[in-house]
């Protein structure tokens, strides 16, 4: 594929992508108006659900089968991936079932937040939906790779979309609480995941018995990964967790609110993340080293460029927006925790796209080093702003965090290249 191919394709791939997160735009707007619903404290219980849980569970059970995919699909035969993802799913199902079985053994009162226990049985579903998610995200990053932009955001935009609808007859069925919005997490995703598995199923792709020989190299990338990931996890989970634990439940809730709106910025990763690496890895897969390096200086410019003008106008668009305006009416320090948290979160975005050179290289654990090493620093500037600044502090600790982690990626690749 030629640079002018390679932009054609960006290109549409940008398009396809921006158009399907409009599903996930109205989706945020939905998370921002239950605040209406839910008192913060309820939020703040339910994002520590979701954050902790559900992220953790996601980042530790799935094995990172979406970097081996995306870095080895374009240079190896599709019935050694198809082995590799079979035997990769069946352990991710071990490992679920067994940490279901743990959490169901556990007493009730090592999940209780401010006097209110979360059951046994809200967590367990937490970790069956992520359990499940294994298969929709290999669905989503095979379509991705192998540059089908469409079919891959059908699986993310299924889930995102769902959601607030199954949560909203869960509201009428249940009442205005918590458990609603933790149904429609679980159901979405294990709805999602067994549609993954009889769609993978007939297309071949977990045909093949996976063998110990078979699993060896996807474990030895995937297990660093796993490190990174659960980092990723960890600036969000730590963040919340020390606010609740030094400035209560409610403003856990306050901080979830902030971020949900920082995540707009998240919707400009997504879109450039699965329009970037399918052309990035076929480039370096070819040979085509100089092309890959350009299309990775472009993409960080246009990610950057737009990140800037969304740490300008999302607190605008809260503050003016009257039904917004009323959802935030509680704290001046959400407008606050905005502009940082969205900055951060674009120091993410331009940091994932420059891992892409050593995931390349299958330096994953040098990948994982970096993300470890920013989530201890994410950890260590919380304990010591959120005491004093509450959830503006865990806001500056996320952007403390994630442009370490952008300048350390940034200079370990252009050594690596020198």
């Amino acid at each position: 594929m030629d640079a002018a191919n390679t932009k054609k394709t960006f290109r549409r791939n940008v398009v396809i992508y921006t158009m399907a997160s409009a599903m996930g735009g109205l989706v945020q707007l939905a998370h921002l108006l239950w605040t209406h619903l839910l008192d913060q404290a309820d939020y703040g219980r339910f994002a520590i659900l979701e954050g902790v849980v559900f992220g953790i569970a996601v980042a530790t059970v799935t094995l990172a089968p979406q970097a081996y995919i995306l870095v080895n699909l374009p240079k190896k035969p599709r019935p050694a991936i198809a082995g590799a993802l079979g035997g990769i799913l069946g352990l991710a199902f071990l490992v679920g079932t067994v940490v279901t079985l743990l959490i169901m053994a556990l007493p009730e009162s090592l999940f209780v937040l401010e006097g209110e226990a979360v059951p046994r049985w809200a967590v367990a579903g937490v970790l069956v939906a992520a359990t499940i998610s294994t298969v929709r995200i290999m669905a989503q990053t095979i379509n991705e790779a192998q540059s089908q932009p469409t079919r891959a955001s059908l699986w993310s935009d299924f889930v995102d979309g769902t959601r607030p609808f199954i949560a909203i007859a869960l509201f009428f069925l249940l009442g205005w609480t918590w458990e609603a919005r933790w149904g429609g997490l679980v159901l979405a995703q294990v709805g999602a995941g067994l549609a993954a598995i009889l769609i993978l199923s007939r297309q071949g792709w977990l045909a093949r018995l996976p063998s110990l020989t078979a699993l060896r190299e996807p474990l030895r990338f995937s297990l660093p990964m796993i490190l990174a990931a659960s980092a990723y996890v960890g600036y969000q989970s730590a963040d919340r967790l020390y606010v609740a634990l030094f400035n209560g439940v409610a403003a856990a809730g306050r901080y979830e609110a902030a971020y949900r709106v920082a995540l707009l910025v998240n919707t400009v990763n997504v879109v450039t993340l699965h329009s970037f690496n399918p052309l990035f890895y076929t480039a370096y897969a070819r040979g085509d080293r100089e092309g890959a390096a350009k299309l990775l200086r472009k993409t960080s410019l246009q990610v950057g460029g737009l990140v800037a003008i969304l740490v300008v106008l999302l607190p605008l668009v809260v503050m003016h927006t009257p039904i917004l305006e009323e959802s935030y009416r509680t704290s001046r320090s959400i407008i606050v925790s905005i502009p940082i948290l969205a900055a951060g979160l674009g120091f993410l975005g331009v940091s994932l796209l420059w891992q892409a050179p050593l995931l390349a290289r299958s330096r994953a654990k040098t990948a994982s080093a970096i993300a470890v090493t920013a989530a201890l620093v994410n950890l260590g500037a919380d304990l010591i702003l959120i005491p004093h600044m509450g959830e503006v502090g865990a806001a500056w600790g996320t952007f403390i965090a994630f442009g370490l982690m952008l300048v350390i990626t940034i200079l370990v690749v252009r050594s690596q290249r020198a």
